[in-house]
């Protein structure tokens, strides 16, 4: 059996964040995922904290000051058991991973931005994608949006529309209008997912072919939008390229799953944890954990019909909430399926939703998850730690409205960061 100093299970942003630091203070690491974690459903952007409280009509303008005031009042929050430090630390940790040369991501400083959404519609965000910078929405400057025909992932008319109506609403500063290019015209496909189509963007003859129906499609637009498909190895070159072909500012917007800036993302960190010898299992998920007197000793991962057993000093579960599989409801239960941790959660299941699918209040079960300490050892109701060399990261954390608060993307590299950070100096 193979010995490791750290073990992560779950490759989404939180996993991917925790084997980083672990491997940037020298200890050999393994990180195993049943996938990609959840990096396909990323919109690229870093939500860190977008609505504060979670029913707040209103976008936070400052996240670091709501931060400050969340871990006051919501001292279970996984925010909180981060604390203010290391969320910045995280961060920063975050944004080495990218040289400002190429694809990387910008920020407004201690505000948020307010971009804009495959519907038409505008969202606080934190960090975002180099290749999203000049759709902001105070710019005055009309917008050409671009979209193809074949390409279910993206819809330019109604983002268009969405925008215009906006507008009217004296909500925003400019106007859109839209195109839809045929992909039949434009290469041998007729339809094209966004992954497809983002490696098309990187063939030159594509891009000329682009350039000239937009040129042609153009009147008088000051900015031109994709969707965000401008490439996946080169998006930085193949937006430039663009911009100087069309003599005006190109942008992406994002699309509907299936993300590329999230699988631009994934491609990012898993180049980075190979350089630094991490261990990557991909593929294959973790069927159960031996775990005696409080500590793990090791993990099993099925790959039938092999069966492999790894160990370590220190586990971190990073599996993700109900999405990833992090959680499961079994029965008149929510269960925790590789350690059996006590997951937070009310005695009924009557009580898992609030009476209403829309409403103001989050429902109780968007805030299940796993119950940890300051070090993110998983504890049990009366704060017992039940697993001492384990910690857990992400969205499987509970005490959290992630969805409402838009605070995924910190949460996640947050808690990656401190996982790993707090016992392995």
């Amino acid at each position: 059996m193979k010995h490791y100093d750290v073990i992560v299970i779950g490759m989404g942003l939180a996993g991917l964040m925790a084997a980083k630091t672990a491997a940037e203070r020298g200890k050999r690491v393994l990180l195993i995922g049943k996938g990609i974690g959840t990096a396909h459903t990323y919109t690229g952007c870093i939500d860190l904290l977008g609505y504060y409280p979670a029913q707040s009509s209103s976008p936070v303008e400052n996240p670091f000051e709501s931060l400050r005031r969340l871990i006051e009042e919501r001292p279970d929050h996984p925010y909180a058991r981060v604390g203010a430090p290391d969320i910045r630390n995280a961060l920063t940790s975050f944004l080495g991973l990218f040289g400002e040369k190429g694809y990387h991501y910008l920020s407004q400083g201690e505000k948020n931005a307010i971009t804009l959404t495959p519907s038409g519609c505008t969202r606080a965000t934190y960090l975002f994608p180099s290749t999203m910078e000049w759709g902001g929405i105070e710019d005055s400057r009309d917008i050409l949006i671009v979209g193809f025909h074949g390409l279910k992932d993206f819809y330019s008319a109604y983002i268009a529309h969405n925008l215009n109506s906006l507008r009217k609403e004296r909500r925003l500063p400019f106007g859109a209008r839209s195109i839809s290019l045929p992909l039949s015209e434009l290469s041998r496909r007729k339809t094209a997912p966004s992954s497809v189509l983002a490696r098309l963007f990187e063939e030159e003859g594509f891009r000329n072919k682009i350039a000239e129906a937009v040129r042609t499609g153009r009147t008088g637009e000051e900015r031109v939008a994709f969707p965000a498909v401008l490439g996946v190895e080169r998006p930085r070159e193949v937006r430039k390229e663009l911009e100087a072909k069309l003599g005006t500012p190109v942008f992406e917007i994002p699309t509907l799953p299936p993300s590329v800036p999230g699988f631009r993302l994934f491609q990012t960190f898993k180049r980075d944890l190979k350089k630094k010898g991490v261990t990557i299992i991909m593929g294959f998920s973790v069927s159960e954990a031996l775990v005696r007197d409080g500590k793990c000793l090791q993990v099993t991962v099925s790959s039938p019909p092999v069966q492999r057993s790894y160990s370590a000093e220190v586990y971190i579960l990073a599996t993700g909430s109900f999405f990833g599989g992090g959680l499961e409801a079994k029965g008149d239960r929510v269960v925790e399926p590789i350690f059996n941790l006590p997951v937070h959660q009310p005695v009924s299941r009557k009580n898992w939703f609030g009476d209403q699918f829309f409403s103001d209040e989050p429902h109780p079960i968007e805030r299940f998850g796993i119950m940890v300490d300051e070090r993110l050892n998983p504890v049990d109701e009366k704060g017992r730690v039940v697993v001492g060399n384990l910690h857990g990261a992400g969205s499987i954390l509970s005490h959290s409205n992630a969805l409402r608060e838009k605070s995924g993307g910190g949460i996640a590299l947050s808690t990656g960061y401190k996982s790993a950070k707090g016992e392995l100096h």
